[in-house]
Formats: C-alpha cells, structure tokens, sequence
C-alpha cells in the first residue's frame, strides 16, 4: 500500500502518523546506541567484523525518519495556523 502524501492527510492522520514517528525514532536512537557502543567494544575485543559496520547502516533510516517527522510536524504547525 502506498502512502499518501503529507498535504493529503488529514490532521488525525498526521497525528498519528507523528506519534508513531515519534516512537520509532526513540526505539532506534536506544538501538543505536547500543550497536555502537557494542560495536565499539567488539572491535577493541576482537577486531573488525561484520556488526563494526551496522551502526553505519542503519544511521540513514534513522535520519529520514527524523526528517519524515520534521515534515509532519510542520505540516501539522501550518495546519494550526490557518
């Protein structure tokens, strides 16, 4: 299912979307967080290996949430303002 896009949803809809938004970007924070200090600490253990890199790999998804977010938010402060 493809989603609409932010001018096209309702502002109970932006809200929720901003919630669940909201959720996401703490669950992943925590995580990455722990990957790297995990990361960190396996690589002074044991050297490089495969899970040095996840932190990495997951920091893009963790900002475009951020921005996804940032959309909705302002969406939603436009929304108020009118």
């Amino acid at each position: 299912m493809a989603s609409k896009p932010i001018s096209e949803m309702t502002t109970e809809e932006l809200q929720k979307t901003d919630k669940s938004l909201r959720l996401a970007i703490q669950i992943m924070g925590v995580f990455l967080v722990l990957m790297t200090a995990s990361s960190i600490y396996i690589f002074t253990q044991k050297g490089f290996s495969a899970t040095s890199v996840l932190p990495i790999v997951f920091l893009p998804l963790f900002t475009m949430n951020l921005a996804n977010r940032k959309k909705v938010k302002s969406e939603l402060i436009k929304r108020e303002n009118q």
